[in-house]
């Protein structure tokens, strides 16, 4: 599979997916068939617009309806706003995929392009419910677009006590945002989502099937907000920036992925992480890497200027048989900046108990005969880089810098100012 999720969108445009015919708007009935709007005349005929008026602040809304069992390689909402005028809001939708890997919960897609018409759009109510599906939300070559689970944790990191949008048990992952910008994710409760896959350790290859979506990933976007989600044992990684710059990703929770809680790579830069609270890692807590020279880091270039802030990390660490099979690369730690990355900033972090380091910086060695391709612990091998994007060079640490963190270990031969 690509790194892009285009060919899901070519395979829905050929789906007949609506059943009702032209008429006005209606209120729809508790179960629907998939629903697909390309043009502003679809809201009329669909049958699933319960009410508003589609203008930005009175938007067209879909639900509350469940779909359930959408078929192969297509999806349960697919919304393209290319040609659309009107504004809308996907509420309290209850979707259940095919079981398969092959579907998508609702597709966005060219939403608010440069010279079409603003229009208002979200995914938003405590009572939405995506599982099943290969993808849980898509959204891809748009902007300013919501997507509100409905219960941020007003008074600290994840989500509140009470009801809540949930994305749980897709295969893939929860959230793919790709080729987009200005987009909002905040309030969801995220769980199982993804697949162990087999990760790439060194040319961060962002193809789905090395590191599949887990519960939010980007690709090709920049100005995203992921803030106030919890995400619970979402796998390959629970938050990942790949190629993605001047994001922010703050206020969430996230636990027992397998690898990282949140992985910065791919020429990823200017991406603000704070305040989110991140445990039980089976590698990494917060990676921060570079491909190594030779591999993909000619497409990408190198990550930099990277601020990971006020955050709590801890207990990151692989498994007894995860160390056994020799899977566990050697850089595992609590936040590590791996390969050539250069100007990044840690400070003001609570990090403890994670095996390796608290504070790691490190290379990756390659090793044929390593299952992930890399050399694997024990030991655990840091303070190795002899790569270099900028900063000032190897011995200027790479320009990377710590600061103002507590921690139980940090690497030798990094300097905490």
């Amino acid at each position: 599979m690509t790194n892009r999720i285009g060919l899901f969108a070519v395979n829905l445009f050929v789906a007949a997916v609506l059943v009702c015919g032209t008429g006005t708007i209606r209120a729809a009935s508790g179960s629907n068939a998939p629903i697909m709007i390309v043009t502003d005349s679809d809201f009329q005929s669909c049958g699933c617009v319960t009410g508003g008026s589609g203008s930005t602040t009175d938007p067209y809304v879909i639900g509350p309806l469940s779909i359930n069992k959408t078929a192969e390689a297509s999806a349960a909402v697919s919304i393209d706003g290319t040609l659309l005028t009107k504004s809308f809001s996907l509420f309290n939708l209850t979707i259940a995929g095919n079981g398969t890997d092959s579907s998508i919960g609702i597709l966005l897609n060219h939403i608010n392009l440069s010279g079409s018409s603003k229009i208002s759009a979200q995914v938003t109510g405590a009572q939405t419910s995506i599982q099943s599906n290969g993808i849980g939300i898509v959204v891809e070559n748009s902007s300013f677009v919501t997507l509100d689970g409905g219960n941020a944790n007003p008074n600290g990191a994840g989500i509140g006590r009470g009801a809540v949008g949930t994305i749980n048990k897709n295969f893939i992952g929860a959230i793919d945002i790709e080729n987009s910008n200005n987009i909002t994710v905040k309030g969801w409760q995220m769980s199982a989502n993804g697949q162990d896959n087999a990760p790439d350790f060194l040319a961060f290859d962002p193809s789905l099937s090395h590191w599949g979506v887990g519960a939010v990933r980007l690709f090709g976007s920049t100005t995203v907000t992921i803030d106030h989600n919890a995400a619970n044992n979402c796998t390959t990684v629970s938050f990942a920036l790949f190629y993605s710059s001047h994001n922010t990703i703050s206020n969430n929770t996230a636990d027992y992925p397998f690898t990282d809680n949140l992985l910065i790579t791919d020429g990823s830069s200017y991406n603000l992480a704070s305040n989110n609270v991140f445990s039980t890692a089976d590698f990494v807590g917060i990676l921060i890497a570079d491909p190594l020279p030779g591999t993909t880091f000619s497409t990408y270039g190198a990550a930099h200027d990277n601020v990971i802030q006020g955050n709590s990390d801890h207990t990151d660490g692989p498994t007894g048989s995860e160390v056994s099979d020799g899977i566990a690369p050697a850089f595992v730690g609590g936040v590590v900046i791996l390969n050539g990355a250069y100007n990044n900033t840690v400070r003001n972090n609570q990090l403890f108990a994670s095996a390796g380091t608290d504070l790691g910086w490190a290379q990756a060695v390659p090793s044929s005969s390593s299952p992930n391709g890399v050399l694997s612990e024990p030991p655990v091998l840091h303070c190795n880089v002899t790569v270099s994007e900028g900063g000032g060079g190897i011995v200027n640490h790479n320009g990377n810098v710590w600061s103002g963190n507590t921690f139980k270990k940090i690497d030798s031969c990094i300097t905490q100012q």
